[in-house]
């Protein structure tokens, strides 16, 4: 038994399931995000900007923070990896940067929303991780996007250990609470900031 299962569904709701789930970075609806108020966007680094294991992030995503910045948001790097790689990430980017963010743990969220002088209802967060990204943001009371680990790194030991990750995916989706396949297959159950997820319509 998990700890997830003594978990009361609202509970569950209010901390873990994010108000949007996307395929990836590129696929999130920026300009809804302006429209309900949000002016600092923060993005965790490894398996949502790029792979755990690349040196450098994506062109794509050079192009897509000079476009967030040119729509008027301050936008961050928010990453639970060492100092090393949030600077790098954070000179490619040409974005600020804080590493050993300790996430789901709210601290640096709050030292963001101070250094940015920002309303909680102002701040977004995106990452891939439930358990920190989704649970760290949703905890602060902030506006929180999902979007698929760009690559799986696969589990090590026993293969019958599941993560944590996958624990709350299986409880949530036992209760139907939210749903979130393996692998990206057409018509899965994405939704942008304001919409109800398909599977709940």
């Amino acid at each position: 038994m998990s700890s997830f299962s003594r978990m009361m569904d609202d509970y569950l709701r209010s901390l873990y399931i994010p108000h949007v789930y996307q395929h990836d970075i590129y696929a999130i609806d920026y300009q809804r995000l302006r429209d309900a108020g949000i002016t600092l966007l923060s993005f965790d680094i490894d398996d949502t900007i790029a792979t755990w294991l690349a040196a450098d992030p994506p062109k794509a995503a050079k192009t897509l923070m000079e476009y967030l910045k040119g729509m008027g948001f301050h936008v961050v790097l928010l990453t639970n990896n060492k100092d090393a790689r949030g600077s790098h990430f954070s000179q490619a980017l040409g974005i600020d940067y804080v590493a050993q963010a300790e996430k789901p743990l709210t601290a640096n969220f709050q030292r963001l929303q101070t250094r940015f002088g920002v309303e909680k209802s102002q701040m977004a967060h995106v990452g891939n991780s439930q358990t920190s990204d989704v649970a760290g943001g949703r905890a602060f009371g902030i506006t929180t996007c999902m979007v698929r680990a760009v690559w799986r790194v696969m589990e090590t030991g026993n293969p019958l250990v599941k993560s944590e990750g996958r624990k709350l995916r299986e409880e949530l989706l036992a209760r139907g609470l939210w749903r979130k396949h393996h692998k990206a297959v057409s018509g899965d159950q994405y939704y942008q900031l304001g919409e109800t997820p398909p599977y709940l319509r």
